[in-house]
């Protein structure tokens, strides 16, 4: 299924604050009343993207931060690899990039920007 650039640009936005929000659930100042708060907004974002119509891109971008997070050589390797080999869509391969960039693990910003003019 193809994805318009707003709905794109919307998605990540929306994993970038699902992101923001599982941080603050760990800031030492947060109440219990913070981190239900965090979680039932989390939560809201999560289902929206998960039930819609473009699940398949929220997942895959899931799953690519789950994988930076526990296996950085192995995303390193198959994102040098999608540039050489096309395995990607760009829609991937943006979502590989953003996921590493939001767990730390790959210091990418400029390839992101450079994708997105391809």
């Amino acid at each position: 299924m193809t994805m318009h650039i707003e709905h794109e640009e919307a998605m990540r936005e929306a994993y970038t604050e699902l992101d923001r929000l599982k941080d603050m659930v760990f800031r030492p100042e947060a109440t219990e009343a913070d981190i239900h708060r965090l979680y039932t907004d989390g939560a809201a974002i999560d289902q929206g993207w998960h039930y819609g119509p473009h699940s398949e891109h929220w997942n895959f971008l899931k799953e690519a931060h789950a994988r930076w997070a526990s296996e950085p050589e192995v995303m390193r390797r198959a994102l040098t690899d999608s540039y050489q080999s096309g395995g990607l869509d760009s829609v991937a391969r943006r979502s590989v990039i953003q996921a590493g960039l939001l767990s730390g693990a790959h210091p990418c910003r400029p390839a992101i920007e450079r994708e997105r003019e391809r």
